[in-house]
């Protein structure tokens, strides 16, 4: 499967999903004016994702700002990764937060609560 590589703007986060090395991650602001716009290929590549049992694959956020309706979109990504660890993929979540990121802690925390997958919360 081909890499998805999105760079970053400054209402958009880095989105870096690259299944050879196992690492999916967005990081960075996620205020979009057209968030469907945004998000159609992230959700368009999962679509196609079917990660090999074999490898572990970690789905990273870093994120320093999200909006309302990006917030959504991300719980669908994580719900996508939940159901393909109920399938048996190797997969986990890697919520980073920086430190007094009170907001982040919270969303982190949440996020976990909705998911079976492992979902760590990391201080960075």
């Amino acid at each position: 499967m081909e890499k998805l590589t999105l760079n970053a703007t400054e209402t958009t986060p880095l989105v870096n999903f690259d299944p050879e090395n196992g690492l999916l991650e967005i990081e960075g602001r996620i205020i979009p004016e057209d968030v469907s716009a945004f998000f159609s290929p992230i959700f368009n590549w999962l679509e196609n994702y079917l990660p090999d049992k074999e490898q572990s694959t970690t789905l990273r956020f870093c994120l320093f700002y999200n909006n309302t309706s990006s917030s959504k979109r991300i719980l669908s990504i994580m719900k996508k990764m939940d159901t393909l660890f109920l399938e048996g993929a190797n997969l986990k979540i890697r919520w980073e937060y920086e430190e007094g990121d009170e907001d982040a802690i919270k969303d982190g925390e949440d996020y976990k609560s909705l998911l079976k997958i492992p979902f760590e919360i990391v201080k960075v």
